[in-house]
């Protein structure tokens, strides 16, 4: 019979506080703290190692909460290091919801890091994780990277909201009459860059205004005359600005496009870097075989479920034929999707059931960002999910594309998790039944 040793670590910026529990929930080491830096972890591999030597167990079972990047340091070292290894350590990694829901069913205590570690071991000890953890360096840096292209986009998202607040200041008719189709294309934004007033613009002859369009925009305006037309009348119905703010709002402006271009330069590094680092990824490469996946998809998709064998392992109760069975590619589908948040969760209590069932959105933040991405481009390009996505926009009777758009992510989980499962690439239905 196996003897294993159960340790805790709730990680911080500047210290590991640690609890070790035996098989049967008994403190061994009630609680350590150490510093979470190099010298603190040769502290913790010596106690770990004296621990398994005296009590004689066969093994120990590693568990830490994924807080931040803090835990990130500390388990590469306990992967790589040969003589935990050889004692049968499993390490694991835990949601930290899954630790503060473990703690719900104890009386209400202080909220300490000593206790944090003693819920973290015993969580593990008496609910074992399904999957241990392990460490693969060339994984984690097309995560990084891909995870900095989400803190980008969302960075650019900000700032372009910001701007257009005070475009609004500067031209308030100019998001309503749209004298382009983007407000932040290059011939919009040569605009304001040309003209600090409205007044300059209305004080243009048309035609002329429309020649100096034709060249802001290197030729590119299919109708630079009706450019110039709306461009002029945003002028005429835009509210005027006192003379004290006229300069000080273009400043902004001037700063935050600034801004906005610098993210965008980087975006495109960034993108360059993970399409490079597709190239020792075989599996994820896979997914770029996809309609309307490119790499920055394909890789963030990838990055956070890759390799999808985790959720296939383990066994699940078959409410049918009232058994245990091995998980299938179905259960992994609905185990990514539950990762990335893209479930409802039913609420009934007795005879009562909610009809309005929401979002779950607890989960992978980065996945579900990326799952959603793709299935934008994905029901634009496969006719299969562009049925699936107009059937489901036409049931909808509010927040019609939305809805409409996570279902289609939904659907999309099995399509990503049965591509890198089998290590193949995407075949239409029309092919597969050739």
């Amino acid at each position: 019979m196996t003897s294993r040793l159960h340790v805790g670590i709730d990680f911080s910026t500047k210290s590991a506080d640690v609890c070790l529990l035996a098989p049967d929930g008994t403190p061994l080491v009630a609680h350590q703290r150490l510093d979470n830096s190099l010298p603190g972890f040769q502290e913790f591999r010596h106690l770990l190692l004296d621990t398994l030597a005296t009590q004689g167990y066969t093994g120990a079972d590693i568990s830490g909460e994924a807080t931040g990047m803090y835990w990130l340091p500390f388990y590469l070292q306990l992967a790589a290091d040969p003589e935990l290894t050889a004692h049968d350590t499993h390490i694991y990694l835990l949601n930290p919801r899954w630790v503060a829901w473990y703690k719900r069913c104890f009386p209400q205590d202080d909220k300490t890091d000593a206790h944090d570690a003693y819920h973290i071991a015993d969580r593990t000890r008496t609910h074992p994780p399904g999957t241990a953890w392990t460490a693969d360096p060339a994984a984690l840096a097309l995560r990084c990277f891909t995870r900095q292209r989400f803190h980008l986009v969302q960075d650019l998202a900000r700032e372009k909201n910001y701007f257009c607040a005070y475009l609004f200041l500067k031209a308030s008719a100019y998001r309503r009459l749209k004298p382009f189709s983007d407000v932040f294309g290059a011939t919009s934004r040569r605009v304001w860059g040309q003209y600090v007033t409205l007044d300059e613009l209305s004080a243009l002859p048309v035609t002329d205004l429309a020649a100096e369009l034709d060249e802001l925009s290197r030729h590119t305006l299919r109708d630079s005359l009706h450019n110039a037309t709306q461009l002029q009348r945003v002028a005429r119905e835009s509210f005027p600005l006192p003379e004290e703010l006229v300069h000080p709002i273009q400043q902004v402006l001037d700063s935050t496009l600034d801004t906005i271009e610098f993210l965008e330069s980087q975006i495109g590094k960034v993108e360059q870097r993970i399409a490079d680092r597709l190239v020792h990824h075989p599996a994820i490469r896979q997914l770029r075989t996809i309609p309307g996946i490119g790499p920055a998809f394909a890789a963030g998709v990838g990055a956070e479920i890759n390799p999808v064998q985790r959720f296939l392992t383990g066994t699940k109760w078959d409410r049918r034929r009232q058994r245990l069975r091995p998980k299938n590619l179905r259960d992994a589908e609905d185990a990514v999707a539950k990762t990335a948040g893209l479930w409802w969760p039913r609420s009934q209590s007795g005879e009562f059931e909610a009809q309005e069932r929401h979002m779950s959105k607890a989960g992978n933040a980065y996945l579900r960002y990326y799952l959603i991405e793709a299935a934008q481009h994905l029901h634009q390009q496969e006719p299969d999910y562009r049925c699936f996505y107009a059937r489901k926009y036409a049931e909808a009777t509010k927040h019609k594309h939305k809805r409409a758009l996570v279902l289609t992510a939904r659907k999309s989980v099995g399509l990503f998790v049965g591509l890198l499962h089998r290590n193949e690439p995407y075949r239409s239905k029309e092919a597969r039944r050739t």
